[in-house]
């Protein structure tokens, strides 16, 4: 799954599908159905789909909230499971029995429900996904789903009964078992199994692989026949409401409804019943009560007349009551003086205690101060969060402008409440510099100018670092950008400002990288600045190159990324992140496409100047390999061919530049990579060899250079794995271990600017699983089990690095598994 905006800026959701995970036919009739009904309420829309191509993908509406790992996280059923059962149990079951519903209206049984394809939409509206995958006719390739744990015996035994329109039973067994789950927060049959199996509510997956056997599955739910419920319905409705799931619920498929219609119809047939009966009810109480006032006064008449004759008896008794009464108030006269004197002393020691509390409550008030100070990194992280917009880790946030105004009546009401509070001081002159930043997000310059001095002068007697100046020249540098978008004349002093404060920040205590793609950003927009102005071409080109040399050498350290799925986006350029409110550069691509267009109006006038031509096609060919990983492969296929292009033409004259070797290197093999999946499987391998040769030429040519001898790396890896497919095993073994060593020996050099660290570690680690499946293909166990061993520890290496981190999670599982298969 994929974030992506469309060309109005819309976040959208792009699934890919592995080729053998799906049945491509029926996918499509399915969604052809669902489209021909207009996208009926409850049916996730799809934006777009190709099912043709390789791989096949679909395009739906972004629906995910952001982490603070970068990674969204969708707003599914599943991830809500916690909430379960509770109040809104009932009508989530409701909801989801007319959403399905819907489905089998316009004649399409869903087949794989499970929590993770119940979505959310904005308004909270519920939209069910990912109709006619998993468990399939024709699916030959499905990895272990907790969609298992919903589907009835017969779909687990036999998927291919979905052409035999059994899929519709299948869907009402699927939504029992939910709707019972939601009710209870268990499984109706094998609960304690399906449990330990079952992602935990936030989750989408089980840390640990697991291997299903469908069919024993079956036996299982076959064996517990009965489903019975924990505890008695609250109402007629909810108990004529459970009859109706249990009878979803029944193993014989001719015993369940037919479809999720009639269940809906028996829903509501049970509400008309009980509410008939309720008025029925009413009816019958009063003519009760009637009757019963009726008797009563019949009753009030012969009770007045014996009271008459009792009254006078009860006189004379009062009277002898009254005489014993005043003797008794004479000694509740002296009880109460002594009451008196047992107050007082009580008063005594509650003085006492108020004191003794009073001092209890100033240290709490010491531990609570403590606490504060604990949380407000986190409070920071929180902010920057609820004011994001583009940034690169984090999906766009929903209701932004309500979201900026609620965030600064918060801070403007805790400035007030405090104004007093002297031991907030520290506090006011944070959520001062917050305030300043959520105006900036709101595009006021103005407000953002004013109050960007109010916390600057808040924090004049405070400690600052590193960190307090990367943020407050962030702050000045979109304050900057910001008055340019407004064409405010103070734009170029707030560039200079923010140079100033940017370049007093010491690289050695923050994220470098980082810092340098602010000075990049900075110098692209005064450059802009400054040829819109007239006031200097010569200083508009120079600040130009410097930035795009600079996102260039950003990407050159990260040559990895076509092959390992790496981070090419931002590290080219996270101006998102820089713009926040603003948005006006867009992603990296686009800002890409801004530098290339400048770029080519400098070669109009000097169309043969060497530089500013490999400057070009290092723009395109890093567009290209950021197209590749979105899977655009139309726009990786024209973005690679203009890299090349000017890249085979530049070494026609230079043909000893090795840099244009190295990058022409890297463009041949995405040129490889699109001929393969295209099945041009021989062209494919030929261009790889001519990178290969490229490569090997530069090596020559400059041995020193670490980005060649990567990238030479990464090719013979991936040639390895293309012969291996074709069944030489011997090639494959012998090419993937000449990488491993290749790579190792760069693990050895230590200078800066040669491979991240993290990210050569990653390919190793990524190889060493490579080479231990192909040495186990290839019979020789013994090697296998030591190669495996290697990436495991490799990979246990990065998980400590990088503790949130999915993807170097799931491939130690995956190593785990496999060293523990071995023979």
């Amino acid at each position: 799954m994929y974030a992506a905006h469309d060309e109005s800026d819309v976040k959208l959701a792009v699934k890919v599908f592995h080729g053998m995970a799906i049945n491509r036919a029926l996918l499509q009739k399915t969604t052809a159905r669902l489209e021909a009904a207009g996208w009926p309420s409850g049916v996730m829309q799809v934006v777009s789909a190709d099912l043709e191509s390789r791989p096949a993908l679909i395009v739906m509406p972004w629906m995910a909230d952001p982490a603070e790992d970068g990674h969204g996280v969708p707003r599914t059923l599943q991830n809500r499971l916690a909430d379960f059962p509770g109040e809104r149990s009932w009508p989530m079951v409701l909801d989801l029995a007319r959403a399905l519903a819907v489905f089998h209206n316009v004649q399409v049984a869903h087949g794989n429900l499970k929590p993770s394809n119940v979505f959310f939409d904005d308004e909270e509206k519920l939209s069910i996904a990912d109709w006619s995958l998993g468990n399939m006719p024709g699916v030959t390739h499905a990895d272990y789903s907790d969609a298992y744990l919903y589907q009835s015996p017969e779909q687990l035994r036999d998927p291919d009964g979905y052409l035999d329109e059994k899929g519709y039973r299948w869907d009402v067994f699927a939504f029992g078992v939910l709707a019972y789950r939601l009710i209870t927060g268990a499984f109706p049959r094998c609960n304690e199994t399906f449990l330990q199996v079952a992602p935990p509510p936030g989750d989408i997956r089980r840390d640990s692989a697991i291997h299903a056997d469908l069919h024993k599955i079956a036996r299982k739910l076959e064996a517990d026949a009965n489903v019975t419920w924990p505890d008695e319905a609250a109402n007629p409705v909810e108990a004529g409401y459970r009859e109706w799931i249990v009878r979803c619920l029944a193993l014989d498929a001719a015993q369940r409804p037919a479809t999720l219609a009639e269940v809906v119809r028996g829903f509501e047939r049970v509400e008309e019943q009980v509410a008939t009966e309720t008025h029925r009810d009413q009816l019958l109480d009063q003519r009760r009560r009637a009757d019963h006032r009726a008797w009563r006064a019949l009753f009030a008449m012969g009770t007045a007349a014996a009271l008459a004759l009792v009254l006078g008896g009860l006189w004379q008794i009062s009277l002898a009551l009254l005489r014993k009464e005043k003797a008794a108030h004479t000694e509740d006269v002296r009880e109460l003086k002594a009451k008196t004197d047992s107050a007082v002393t009580a008063r005594d020691q509650a003085v006492k205690g108020e004191s003794e509390a009073k001092q209890t409550l100033e240290h709490e008030r010491d531990v609570a101060l403590a606490r504060l100070e604990a949380s407000r990194a986190i409070g920071d992280h929180l902010f920057e969060w609820a004011m994001e917009k583009g940034h690169r880790s984090l999906p766009p946030l929903d209701g932004r402008e309500l979201r900026l105004l609620r965030l600064e009546r918060y801070f403007d009401d805790f400035l007030k409440r405090t104004a007093d509070v002297t031991s907030l001081d520290d506090e006011r002159a944070r959520v001062k510099l917050e305030l300043a930043e959520v105006s900036l997000a709101a595009g006021d310059a103005n407000a953002a100018q004013t109050r960007l001095g109010d916390a600057l002068e808040a924090w004049k007697n405070r400690p600052t670092d590193a960190a307090w100046k990367l943020r407050i020249g962030t702050d000045r540098l979109l304050l900057a950008l910001l008055r340019q978008a407004k064409d405010d004349p103070g734009t170029a002093a707030a560039f200079v400002e923010a140079r100033q404060i940017l370049g007093s920040v010491p690289q050695g205590e923050v994220d470098a990288d980082r810092l340098q793609q602010l000075m990049a950003v900075l110098d692209f927009h005064e450059a802009q600045l400054l040829a819109q102005g007239g006031k200097g071409d010569a200083k508009a080109l120079e600040q130009l190159m410097r930035a795009t040399q600079t996102l260039n050498r950003l990407v050159d350290q990260r040559p990895d990324v076509a092959v390992l799925r790496s981070e090419l986006a931002s590290c080219y350029l996270s101006s998102a992140t820089i713009l926040d409110g603003m948005g006006s550069l867009g992603d990296a691509r686009e800002v890409r496409n801004l530098a290339a267009a400048e770029l080519i109006k400098l070669l109009k006038e000097k169309p043969g100047d060497p530089k500013l031509r490999l400057e070009l096609a290092g723009c395109y060919g890093a567009m290209a390999e950021a197209a590749v990983l979105s899977g655009d492969v139309a726009s990786a296929d024209s973005l690679s061919k203009q890299a090349t292009g000017l890249l085979e033409a530049l070494l026609r004259e230079q043909p000893d530049n090795t840099e244009a070797l190295s990058r022409l290197g890297a463009q041949r093999w995405i040129r490889a990579g699109l001929l393969r999946d295209s099945g041009k499987t021989d062209e494919a391998m030929n261009m790889v060899d001519d990178g290969i040769r490229m490569l090997e030429g530069a090596r020559a040519s400059d041995a020193a250079n670490g980005t060649v001898a990567y990238r030479l790396a990464l090719l013979w890896w991936q040639k390895g794995r293309m012969v291996g497919a074709a069944g030489k095993t011997d090639d494959e073994l012998f090419l993937i271990t000449k990488a491993r060593d290749a790579l190792n020996g760069l693990m050895e050099r230590t200078e800066y600017g040669l491979i991240r660290g993290d990210q050569l570690k990653k390919s190793v680690a990524y190889l060493l699983g490579d080479l231990g499946h192909a040495q186990q293909l290839a019979g020789k166990n013994d090697e296998a089990k030591k190669t495996f061993a290697q990436a495991v520890i490799a990979w246990e290496t990065l998980v400590k690095a990088q503790p949130r981190s999915e993807e170097a999670e799931e491939a130690l599982s995956w190593c785990r598994q496999r060293l523990k298969e071995m023979p």
